[in-house]
C-alpha cells in the first residue's frame, strides 16, 4: 500500500499502537478507510502490557501523541486489522497548504 490518512490520535492503547479518527484521507488512495482506524507504528516493537516496560512505553507514546494530528503512510494491514504506518505529527494548517497546492 502507498496509501495515507490524516486525522486525531483519540486514544494510546499502548506502546507502539493508537487509534486515530481519520479526518482526511489521501486523494490517490487505493484503499477504503473507516471514521476510526488502529495504527501500529512500523518498526516499532514496545514490551506489551501489563509489563513495566510496556506501561513505561505506553506512557511516552501517550505524552507524544496526546491530542496530536498525525499523518499515517500505511505500509498494511496486520492480523489484527490494525494499519501498520510511518508516522508523522503534523500540523492541520500544514496540512491545509499542502492540499491546497494539489
Amino acid at each position: 500500500m502507498s496509501d495515507a490518512i490524516w486525522g486525531d490520535v483519540t486514544q494510546v492503547v499502548d506502546g507502539d499502537t493508537f487509534d486515530i479518527k481519520v479526518t482526511h484521507i489521501g486523494r490517490n488512495n487505493q484503499n477504503s478507510y473507516g471514521d476510526i482506524e488502529g495504527i501500529r507504528i512500523a518498526r516499532i516493537d514496545a514490551s506489551e502490557l501489563p509489563s513495566r516496560p510496556g506501561q513505561r512505553a505506553g506512557d511516552q507514546l501517550e505524552r507524544v501523541l496526546r491530542g496530536k494530528f498525525v499523518r499515517c503512510d500505511i505500509g498494511s494491514r496486520d492480523t489484527f486489522g490494525r494499519l501498520v504506518c510511518d508516522v508523522a505529527v503534523v500540523s492541520k494548517s500544514a496540512l491545509m497548504a499542502f492540499l491546497h497546492r494539489l
